[in-house]
């Protein structure tokens, strides 16, 4: 967060409570550091932390069902976290019979490595900090902060790779999470959970002073070998581009470019360190923000917290389906997701601006739209004839030639035509929910159709690509 990088002091250990008790939670939000802060506790003998296992997060009300079920083995589908930790081979959990709670899961990890201290790291712990504290009294907390300008980047950056990190309303969801962390530090903290904060500028620039502080904390030695990553055990880290630093040992941090960040989002990041620097200055004296320094309006805040929500909502709800839904629905959807978002190789496209897609696709644009007019002039003849099939066409074409924003753009027009003039026949239809209600399942269907032909589209722009590279076989001239 903001000056955080330069504060002194930020590595006392607030030992506020009770004395220390397994387990120990490592919490930041996504892109703060936490994988490199892992992998440096993890060095030490007598640490054995779990990397984004994330079986707490979880719904809360669905929690007690949940662990009547069979919930190591959907736990092990949902993100392999068994496998990952060498916990079981080949989907059998053999071994794990007398695990029946997830911190029976981190003791038995924790012991398979011979540690006394054992726990998990996760991002999505930072809206479950007051229960996790709540099922676990005295266990302690190590909390991560990085300038959430930095972080912003580092997710942009990740999600030139990552398909999570370019995932819709990432803004509202990092504003949130830092929300709600700050927010339940501070409660946690008047409640004498004993909390040990860092900065991602601290982990990176004073490595030592950092993990001695950490060591302190604990109760533990302080022991060099956290120090050294080069023979780090990071194969429960998932391999991601965004954690090669990490395989390759260095630590350091990573350069990103500066135009990464639209300058709009970047003050408002700024409005909103403003805000948490202020918020948090009970434990950072140093982080006062600058006098008259802006911060996010009502309005602002308002509307990041109603989208973060929302979208955090969702998440639960697609959490919740994985742990009660049948295997085999999820088997088959994860299987249709894997090969609907598959990036392959030699896919990439050259990125037009809607002027230059226009000028090269300009007889194709036209000709989509006058159909949809034709379209449209047939349906107010006769408004009482189907003529949707006849708009998935230009949609198609669309897709097909251009892309999917611009079969969506038509399938958005072609969607509320036939209704709005049905409406001038029927009064029904006229009828501002009736109107609603078809216009959506009409575009439900239209958005189906397009999104399946870009995916198709994608799959043939790569075999022409490949096709290009390779010599011509006379199979394919008799076949065309």
């Amino acid at each position: 967060m903001g000056d955080m990088n330069n504060s002194e002091g930020l590595l006392e250990a607030k030992s506020k409570g009770p004395g220390l008790s397994n387990p120990v939670f490592v919490v930041g939000v996504l892109r703060s550091g936490t994988s490199l802060l892992y992998s440096l506790l993890n060095q030490h003998p007598q640490m054995a932390f779990m990397y984004e296992c994330d079986v707490w997060n979880f719904p809360g009300l669905l929690s007690g069902a949940r662990f009547k079920r069979n919930w190591l083995e959907r736990q092990e589908f949902y993100n392999q976290a068994l496998s990952r930790h060498r916990l079981i081979y080949g989907n059998r959990l053999r071994g794990l019979e007398s695990v029946r709670t997830p911190e029976d899961l981190y003791q038995v990890f924790g012991e398979g490595k011979g540690a006394t201290l054992w726990g998990e790291k996760s991002p999505f712990y930072c809206l479950r900090l007051r229960r996790l504290a709540r099922r676990n009294p005295g266990s302690p907390f190590i909390l991560i902060w990085r300038d959430p300008v930095e972080v912003y980047r580092s997710v942009l950056l990740a999600g030139k790779n990552t398909r999570f990190f370019r995932r819709p309303g990432m803004l509202s969801r990092l504003i949130v999470y830092q929300e709600k962390m700050l927010e339940q530090a501070a409660a946690l903290e008047k409640e004498g959970t004993r909390i040990h904060h860092v900065t991602y500028g601290d982990l990176v620039d004073k490595t030592a002073e950092v993990c001695e502080g950490v060591c302190e904390f604990l109760g533990v030695p302080f022991d060099s070998q956290m120090l050294d990553l080069r023979g780090a055990d990071l194969s429960a880290v998932y391999y991601d581009a965004q954690h090669e630093h990490l395989r390759r040992g260095v630590i350091e941090r990573q350069q990103i470019s500066e135009g990464v960040l639209d300058a709009k989002i970047g003050k408002k990041l700024e409005r909103f360190r403003n805000r948490w620097n202020r918020l948090n200055s009970a434990c950072f004296p140093g982080l006062k923000p600058a006098v008259g320094a802006r911060e996010p309006s009502l309005l602002e805040r308002t509307r990041h917290q109603i989208a973060g929500k929302l979208l955090c909502a969702w998440d639960d709800t697609k959490r919740a389906m994985f742990e009660f839904l049948p295997f085999e629905w999820l088997r088959t959807y994860r299987e249709t997701a894997r090969w609907f978002f598959a990036e392959r190789n030699g896919s990439f496209e050259p990125k037009l601006t809607w002027r230059q897609q226009i000028a090269a696709h300009w007889v194709t644009i036209l000709a989509a739209y006058l159909l949809i007019a034709a379209v449209a002039i047939l349906t107010a003849l006769d408004p009482h004839l189907n003529y949707l099939p006849f708009y998935m066409i230009p949609c198609a074409t669309l897709t097909l030639m251009l892309n999917w924003r611009w079969g969506s753009c038509a399938a958005l027009i072609a969607c509320g035509i036939g209704p709005a003039l049905l409406g001038k026949v029927e009064t029904s239809f006229a009828q501002l929910w009736v109107f609603a209600w078809n216009t959506s399942m009409r575009f439900l269907l239209l958005q189906v159709m397009v999104l399946l032909l870009e995916r198709i589209r994608r799959e043939v722009a790569v075999s022409k690509t490949e096709n290009s590279r390779e010599p011509l076989r006379k199979s394919q001239v008799d076949g065309f």
